[in-house]
């Protein structure tokens, strides 16, 4: 299909004239020539190297550049219109729910000049609905704090579940308490805002119980919805980040929200643990010792170590089902992100094939993870005088990302392979970069939905 050139014939293409304008065709670069209709020129680089981040790159950029018109037609520049699609709505996207000025956005007409078959129609639902996941995810980490309290994170994603067929469970602070999550209770002690902890579930179609059970796959994401740092207080400058610190959990509800759709044949379990870490009230202190739900007692020697105290509950009670393997995310440690920057995220686990299909996930989900290792030699660290374990181990700036992650293992069941996701610095971005935007990026939704569709159906 050719577009339809109307009142002007279509503006001269040759490479003088494209030598002559400056332009060269890298990813994202992005000439508009005018005419009737405007012309707008999208550079993908060179075409030996156009894959998924290139094609998703450059789309985000079209985005941005063409956000005034309300009518396009677009040439796919390959044949990948899941990945175009999602760069197109990833790059646009603005959170203006506080602007007074903002207005309603005008809806725009998009039309992909391409043959119509199954395939393509397919493509376009997938990466539409793939985007809106993420999407879904920026504007829950994007919400001030105040707004987004547990119990509002526990309805939003009630909400999330009815719309797209999930079963949903939400425990109060008195189920919390009768569960025994020391550690989430704790933490939540120091708010005014009780906790909640919402457990999602997700049943692929034609699957029987038994290959439900054996098949099973286990996310956990951490959802501190602000965090003051409780009375190890954070100073000022270190609060402004802090309402994205339940990135994790946004990231686990974005990922399951898209698994219908998407046609995933394995059933996933999620587990979101949801409080404020503040300094109000009864907070926890350094010096007190928490029992969490398996028994195992935590000596708290920083307060604002919390979110492992709420994840290791939700590791627990995910260990209890027996799934074939354990996924946490969360926006756990400074040191990931002093070690990775901010655009590739800490991985660790305890089982080589997991950590490798999640790497390659990630690859092709345009979500870079990088392996780290949990050396033995580290897990003395973590031990307590008193207790069973530290929450934190003072005295050292060194290999903390891997110390939070030997804090983790030891509340997965021997024999579950189990992986850590440190989205830290990922979780927000400082400017444009891509498909990135500034404020959340919803980092973690594509590269979970992307493993979990792409494992094959258990044997029965």
């Amino acid at each position: 299909m050719r577009p339809v050139w109307a009142g002007e014939p279509p503006p001269d293409l040759s490479p003088a004239f494209l030598a002559g304008t400056g332009f060269g065709g890298e990813v994202g670069e992005v000439l508009q020539l005018p005419g009737t209709p405007v012309t707008v020129l999208l550079g993908v680089g060179p075409r030996a190297r156009m894959d998924r981040d290139a094609i998703r790159a450059a789309a985000a950029a079209l985005a941005r550049a063409v956000r005034a018109y309300r009518r396009l037609a677009i040439h796919p520049p390959g044949p990948d219109l899941r990945t175009l699609v999602e760069g197109y709505l990833l790059g646009g996207y603005r959170f203006t729910r506080y602007r007074s000025d903002a207005g309603t956005p005008p809806d725009q007409l998009v039309e992909l000049l391409t043959t119509e078959t199954p395939d393509t129609a397919r493509a376009l639902f997938e990466g539409r609905r793939l985007a809106e996941a993420v999407l879904l995810a920026r504007d829950l980490v994007n919400e001030p704090g105040e707004a987004l309290t547990p119990p509002a994170f526990a309805d939003q994603a009630a909400a999330v579940a009815a719309a797209t067929g999930l079963e949903c469970e939400v425990w109060d602070g008195r189920r919390i308490a009768d569960e025994r999550l020391g550690g989430l209770l704790g933490v939540s002690r120091g708010s005014l805002v009780p906790p909640r902890l919402v457990r999602l579930a997700y049943h692929p179609e034609n699957c029987t119980e038994e290959t439900e059970r054996t098949g099973r796959i286990a996310l956990v994401g951490k959802g501190v919805t602000f965090d003051a740092g409780g009375l190890s207080l954070k100073p000022n400058a270190h609060l402004a980040g802090m309402k994205a610190d339940m990135a994790g959990a946004a990231a686990v509800l974005g990922a399951m929200s898209v698994l219908g759709a998407l046609d995933c044949r394995v059933a996933v379990d999620a587990w979101l643990p949801l409080t404020e870490n503040m300094p109000n009230a009864d907070p926890i202190r350094v010096g007190d010792v928490l029992v969490m739900r398996n028994g195992t007692t935590v000596e708290i020697c920083h307060a604002d170590a919390e979110g492992r105290l709420i994840m290791a509950d939700a590791l627990v009670l995910a260990g209890e089902t027996g799934p074939r393997a354990i996924i946490d995310i969360a926006t756990l440690t400074d040191a990931a992100a002093v070690a990775l920057g901010r655009r590739v995220a800490a991985l660790m686990g305890t089982d080589d094939a997991l950590v490798n299909r999640l790497r390659a996930a990630g690859a092709r989900a345009g979500e870079p993870l990088w392996p780290l290792p949990l050396p033995e030699a580290y897990r003395p660290q973590i031990r307590s005088r008193i207790a069973d374990l530290v929450n934190y181990t003072l005295g050292t700036r060194h290999g903390t990302a891997l110390l939070a992650g030997h804090f983790l293992r030891e509340f997965v069941p021997p024999g579950i392979p189990w992986a850590h996701l440190d989205i830290q610095g990922t979780a927000l971005s400082e400017g444009t970069d891509g498909e990135w935007v500034p404020g959340a990026t919803g980092f973690g939704v594509r590269a979970l939905a992307e493993f979990l569709t792409g494992l094959p159906h258990p044997p029965s």
